[in-house]
């Protein structure tokens, strides 16, 4: 298992370190349903900083996830390009609400012993689409797949409320 990074966040921010590394896919658990492959890594990169006075820390995460295609069930790879800037808050009660937050920022509660792959894991989480997909021409499904035979349920009914008006 790799080396674990945890960090008192606040302090990270105020002094502005900086650490980055490789992480394994294999390394999130949360993942694990998802990918088709666990082969692959993720470079990461964790800045600190004090911005407008408040601390805050961007993670930048990079890399490609071997995913399973929902359509043709074979894998794909989709790239991964994470920059994001969170502002530290004490706890949640500091977090603005959406019409107080003017500026859309991205908060996070404070921790003093926060681990830096559970971030990574949160934040390539939330860029993941909910159903990956090749694009059309490169899918080992080609046309539409939607083509029953069956007839528009609609249309069925749009010739009942036509046959009504002959009467």
């Amino acid at each position: 298992m790799a080396a674990q990074n945890i960090i008192n966040s606040i302090e990270f921010a105020r002094k502005a370190l900086e650490i980055h590394g490789t992480i394994p896919v294999s390394q999130f658990p949360r993942l694990q349903d998802a990918y088709a492959s666990a082969d692959g890594a993720l470079n990461w990169r964790l800045l600190g900083n004090v911005n407008d006075g408040k601390p805050t820390l961007q993670l930048k995460v990079s890399g490609d996830l071997g995913l399973t295609c929902q359509r043709c069930l074979e894998a794909m790879s989709y790239n991964i390009d994470i920059s994001t800037l969170y502002y530290l808050v004490p706890d949640e009660d500091a977090i603005p609400s959406e019409e107080e937050d003017l500026d859309d920022r991205d908060y996070l509660v404070a921790e003093t012993h926060m681990q830096v792959s559970e971030l990574i894991e949160d934040e390539v989480l939330l860029a993941m689409p909910l159903a990956p997909k090749h694009e059309q021409e490169d899918c080992a499904v080609k046309g539409d797949r939607l083509e029953l035979g069956k007839p528009n349920p609609f249309a069925v009914l749009q010739g009942l409320k036509s046959g009504k008006h002959r009467d």
